[in-house]
């Protein structure tokens, strides 16, 4: 589809201030309390019967901008996909917009307002924020949920149309007769009682606090982001598209050293929240990643002290902060037991490829997930998925009502995927040859065909459609995940890590 539009910049937020952390509790909290209200309300299930979400196929490009494809009632409320941005980013990095797409080291809004003033054109964004910005008397706003695209009558032309509702900033601004919608977005915001009458008056009124209002302005200010590029002198380089949290995660780090605390908000699951949290599945994985950014900063600021990451994810009915140490790489011991993680993850990894090397890479790394699913259920000494739930999880085929015990596997799959992903990007980021630790280099190997997440997170129409053509054998992959009792998996790692690695777990 042409729509004669040009597009410069991608730009995808790669750390956000320490002021936001309220807020991005609060969304956290907001979408743990919508999850337990859809429960609360459909405690069998989701049901998604007469929905395009069982269909035999995806959405079209028009569809998706189609309102009366509406989700089922079921859905309605439930949280946003938790890895809709790292898919897409992926998804991006595979096309011809790759050059222009950026996590850049800040918020995005700053860096969207600069490019469109300086260069011209619009921005189009799901953030009314954006409206704010001072972007220049031309250019203009355009909202996601603005978008539609139609059917044009006119199929000599071309086969369908796209229209958007655009909102010149300066334009508006001259319509509400202010002199910009700066201060009277600080009014709206100080007062959310006020009507736009009421805050266009207030604005001929002196500013109560200065203080507040000059924090308001330097908030939505245009900087000189030459001197932002932080990330350029920690090996990360603005064009690259690193996880955001794994961004995140490196600059808090490697900007300000030694300030202690470095905080992850792992993206919020949509598991069971009478369960325990589905990224408890991925804490080993997770913990390799954090040692192996401590041990780059280790190489690089050898004086300073040990960084603390504090993960903020549900715990029970609540998002609280859990603190994770990395291994002190100084310490023989924890740097026998880092190097022995390493190897086990290598080790699982390529067992569950060479015992299904006939299917696709994707299933291989699902299978991984399955089964690293179904070991921490056996090492916690809780009961397990039951073969009904696992089936789907590797088929797609859902049926019309989907249990929360199949919501809840599927969850901590993704969640084992996802920390897989941010391990191969961490050893894309560190230089692995000056760290000389054992085993780095062959997981590097080992995670070199890990696919995209847009690929290892298909939708269930599409996981229906990838088994039925591999002809997916459910019942030896069932097999594979289940059987296998807790000391003699461990026993059957660690003989092999010993062989690999001459590494004593």
């Amino acid at each position: 589809m042409a729509c004669n539009l040009h597009s410069s910049h991608i730009y995808f937020d790669g750390h956000l201030p320490l002021h936001k952390r309220p807020v991005r509790l609060g969304r956290l909290q907001s979408c743990l309390r919508d999850l337990i209200k859809i429960q609360t309300k459909h405690p069998k299930g989701l049901a998604l019967s007469n929905s395009h979400y069982v269909s035999s196929s995806p959405l079209t490009s028009s569809q998706l901008f189609d309102s009366s494809h509406s989700l089922p009632s079921s859905l309605h409320g439930l949280p946003a996909p938790p890895f809709l941005v790292p898919a897409v980013l992926d998804e991006l990095s595979q096309t011809k917009y790759a050059s222009i797409t950026e996590v850049v080291p800040g918020e995005a809004d700053t860096f969207c307002a600069k490019a469109t003033k300086d260069e011209g054109g619009m921005i189009l964004t799901s953030d009314s924020d954006m409206l704010v910005y001072d972007i220049g008397d031309k250019n203009a706003v355009v909202f996601f949920t603005g978008l539609e695209i139609y059917e044009d009558p006119d199929t000599t032309r071309v086969s369908s149309v796209l229209k958007a509702n655009v909102y010149p900033t300066a334009q508006v601004a001259k319509r509400l007769e202010v002199p910009s919608l700066l201060l009277l977005a600080y009014h709206c915001q100080s007062d959310p009682t006020l009507s736009l009458s009421q805050a266009r008056r207030r604005m001929l009124q002196p500013v109560q606090d200065a203080s507040l209002w000059q924090c308001f302005k330097e908030a939505y200010a245009i900087k000189d982001l030459d001197g932002i590029s932080s990330a350029q002198s920690i090996g990360i380089g603005q064009r690259s598209l690193l996880d955001p949290r794994l961004s995140e995660l490196i600059l808090q780090l490697f900007a300000a050293p030694g300030n202690g605390a470095i905080n992850i908000y792992l993206p919020f699951l949509i598991d069971d929240p009478s369960r325990a949290s589905a990224w408890y599945v991925s804490s080993f994985i997770r913990q390799i990643i954090y040692d192996l950014i401590a041990a780059r900063a280790a190489t690089i600021q050898a004086s300073l002290p040990l960084p603390t990451i504090v993960e903020f994810s549900r715990r029970g009915l609540r998002t609280v902060p859990s603190i994770v140490s990395p291994l002190p790489s100084s310490d023989p011991i924890a740097e026998q037991k880092y190097i022995c993680d390493i190897h086990t993850l290598s080790f699982r990894l390529r067992d569950a490829k060479a015992r299904f090397r006939t299917i696709s890479t994707m299933f291989q790394y699902r299978i991984f997930a399955l089964r690293e699913s179904y070991r921490w259920y056996i090492i916690n000494s809780k009961n397990p998925p039951s073969r009904k739930s696992i089936a789907p999880t590797m088929t797609g085929h859902v049926g019309s009502l989907v249990q929360w015990e199949d919501i809840h596997l599927d969850a901590q799959v993704c969640s084992v995927l996802y920390a897989l992903r941010m391990v191969k990007q961490c050893l894309g980021y560190i230089t692995v040859e000056k760290l000389g630790r054992e085993g780095i280099l062959e997981l590097q190997d080992t995670l070199e065909d890990l696919p995209p997440l847009s690929w290892l997170l298909p939708s269930s129409v599409e996981l229906r459609k990838f088994a039925d053509e591999e002809k997916i054998e459910v019942p030896q992959i069932v097999s594979y995940v289940m059987l296998f009792e807790e000391a003699e998996d461990h026993s059957e790692d660690s003989s092999d890590i010993e062989a690999i690695g001459k590494a004593a777990c």
